[in-house]
């Protein structure tokens, strides 16, 4: 059956097109109907929950306000003048008869009854068989207090009080007795309407009442619902209000319906589109059986000529349909497809032999040209390594030569002005002392006592000791920035010298030593400089070069410390080789870039902050004094450059040769 199905399926363009378009019907109004029926389903228990909410909240209100309205007339029954005979014992009976005529007066379905500050029974408006004092349930405190549903004293119904006590109406602290009111439980339950369940929400619940026969405790539903719920082994539609505050508080009203109706609505909608489906399938059947005849009978001949074009061959072959729609314009341009292929197969032969040949030279020739480009490419390559290599030696030379001359000059200005000023203070300081001499002698000579007087009241005016202390401590802090600036003079030109491109053995920790106090302006307050000098012996090397590499690694590493740390330079010998290290507790160096920090022109740096060679030459010069430069670093952990240099020299010695041979 289902092998038969498919053969009708597939076999003529009608069955698709029917199938297709009444499958798309299908699937489209199954959707909308179930969207219609969700809608629906949605807006009904919308609704009805609303509704059900409306009337639990209105159950409520009811019982909250009768209870209010109970509680204000017990408040204002509580002041009234005769209640001051509970302190005599109702002797004449007034109180009795007060609480009679209120019960009778405001149709109250309960009971009044009074009791005395002992808690005796004194009055009460009804029938009080069995009470005789006060309950322990019924005591109140200083305010009016509801006792929520209990079983009465009297005969065990249920029941709900409200307890009030009686102050004086003389004296405010003098309490006279406790007025409470009885309500019948009955009562509140006429409230409730149809399907409602009246809980506490204590913890857990307590079911206080329901209008729903067999229903316990157990099937009441716990907390907040809004939705369905299963009561008694039934499905109900659920929503409820609570009272927050006020006598009644944590009371809660839940209203159930039962599904019927929503579901009734449902299935009347379900009909009712089912019939709109029947209705709307049988014209669209009879369109379908009637486009499809439309369509397949022009396409049955087109067919008929195209199978016989590809059994035989013979592209002369051509349609005729006596239609101007789609279809006629399909076979039209058939035809001009099949007129412009049979001059296309002449072509094709002839252009065939014409294109074989053809490919065949421009193999030839992409051959011959990619070796051609292979050549040109590697030579390209290499000339930028070269290229690459002279730029940054020719920067470097540039720049140390610069540097170089223009420090010099300033350092050889400054070295005179500043050698006469270093050379003064010495004779400041001895006439300093010489005049401070004299004045000491002139106080020891004799003198007449006004003369005397005078000179000791000029020299008080002049206050001769703070002026001695102070120009000592003027001269000595002279000298000091004297010595300082000679110094900084002194190493700017130990920096700079022109002689300093040769090669010649020196100490490296001199070299370190310049290089630092030339940099001590950048060292902050709060970064503190180690330095852990055990080489000391003198290296075969070019001071000047090395000076550079120093100035570019140091000055790297106070950059990258932000705030507070530490650069340590150190120096000491392993394996025949000078190592210097200088690291820093700076932010580090991330491992995607730490390859690429020694690219000429690769920079971290903001525009105009730094051009990215500092550390290509530096490495270009190590390499050529035949040492080697090697960087360890953690992001956030600092970062420590390790410089190796060959004792003896030999690299350098055989590049400088080596250099010589090819001038």
């Amino acid at each position: 059956m289902l092998k038969e199905a498919r053969r009708w399926l597939s076999g003529t363009i009608a069955c698709k097109l029917w199938v297709a378009f009444f499958s798309v019907f299908l699937i489209t109004y199954l959707a909308t109907a179930i969207v219609v029926l969700t809608a629906v389903r949605s807006a009904v228990t919308t609704a009805n929950l609303d509704t059900l909410a409306q009337r639990a909240r209105l159950q409520l209100n009811g019982l909250d306000a009768r209870v209010e309205q109970l509680a204000t007339n017990l408040r204002a029954w509580s002041k009234l003048d005769v209640m001051n005979d509970l302190a005599s014992g109702d002797v004449d009976k007034r109180v009795a008869l007060a609480l009679e005529n209120l019960k009778t007066e405001y149709a109250l379905k309960g009971d009044l009854f009074a009791f005395d500050n002992t808690g005796r029974l004194v009055a009460a408006s009804g029938f009080h068989d069995g009470i005789a004092s006060l309950p322990e349930v019924w005591r109140p405190t200083d305010k009016i207090r509801f006792i929520d549903k209990h079983a009465s004293p009297q005969d065990g119904k249920p029941i709900v009080a409200l307890s009030m006590p009686v102050v004086s109406a003389f004296s405010s602290g003098f309490k006279l007795g406790t007025l409470v009111l009885v309500y019948p439980w009955a009562e509140i339950r006429t409230a409730l309407s149809d399907n409602s369940i009246l809980y506490r929400l204590d913890n857990p619940p307590v079911l206080l009442d329901a209008t729903l026969a067999g229903i316990d405790s157990g099937d009441a539903p716990k907390g907040a619902r809004k939705d369905w719920v299963e009561v008694g082994g039934q499905r109900y539609l659920a929503n409820d209000d609570r009272i927050q505050r006020g006598l009644l508080s944590g009371w809660q009203v839940t209203v159930l319906e039962p599904p019927d109706a929503l579901y009734q609505t449902l299935r009347d909608v379900a009909l009712q589109l089912a019939v709109l489906c029947a209705l709307l399938a049988l014209p669209l059947t009879l369109a379908i059986r009637w486009l499809a005849n439309r369509l397949t009978a022009p396409l049955r001949d087109l067919t008929q000529v195209v199978t016989g074009i590809t059994e035989t061959g013979d592209l002369a072959r051509r349609v005729t349909l006596p239609v101007f729609d789609e279809i006629g314009k399909l076979a039209t341009a058939f035809n001009q497809l099949a007129a412009r292929l049979e001059t296309a197969s002449v072509e094709r032969e002839k252009f065939v032999h014409e294109l074989e040949q053809a490919a065949a030279e421009l193999e030839n020739k992409v051959l011959d040209r990619t070796g051609k480009l292979t050549a040109a490419n590697a030579e390209l390559t290499r000339t930028l390594g070269d290229l690459k290599a002279a730029q940054s030696q020719l920067i470097q030379q540039e720049k140390l030569a610069s540097l170089g001359q223009l420090v010099a000059g300033v350092a050889h200005e400054l070295n005179n002005p500043i050698g006469f000023i270093y050379a003064n203070f010495p004779h400041l300081e001895e006439y300093v002392l010489t005049l401070l001499g004299l004045v000491d002698e002139l106080r020891q000579l004799p003198l007449a006592a006004d003369d005397r007087r005078r000179l000791e009241a000029r020299l008080d005016e002049a206050d001769l000791e703070f002026l001695r202390q102070d120009l000592m401590k003027i001269i000595k802090s002279g000298k000091s920035g004297a010595t300082r600036v000679k110094d900084i003079i002194s190493s700017l030109r130990s920096f700079s010298r022109l002689d300093e491109a040769l090669v010649k053995s020196v100490r490296l920790e001199e070299g370190l030593d310049d290089t630092l106090a030339l940099l001590q302006h950048h060292f902050k307050n709060n970064i503190q400089l180690i330095r852990d000098y055990r080489l000391n012996i003198a290296v075969l090397c070019r001071p000047g070069e090395l000076n550079q590499v120093f100035m570019n690694i140091i000055f790297n590493a106070l950059q990258a410390i932000e705030d507070s740390g530490s650069v340590t330079v150190r120096t000491f010998a392993a394996d025949d080789q000078a190592v210097v290290e200088i690291s820093d507790s700076g932010r580090g160096i991330p491992a995607e870039i730490r390859d690429r920090i020694f690219d000429p022109f690769f920079t971290t740096k903001k525009i105009g902050e730094g051009t990215g060679l500092g550390l290509s030459i530096s490495y270009g010069i190590i390499e050529k004094h035949g040492g080697r430069i090697e960087v360890s670093s953690e992001p956030g952990a600092g970062t420590t450059f390790r410089l190796t240099l060959p004792l003896s020299g030999n690299a350098l010695a055989a590049a400088d040769k080596k250099a010589s041979h090819e001038h």
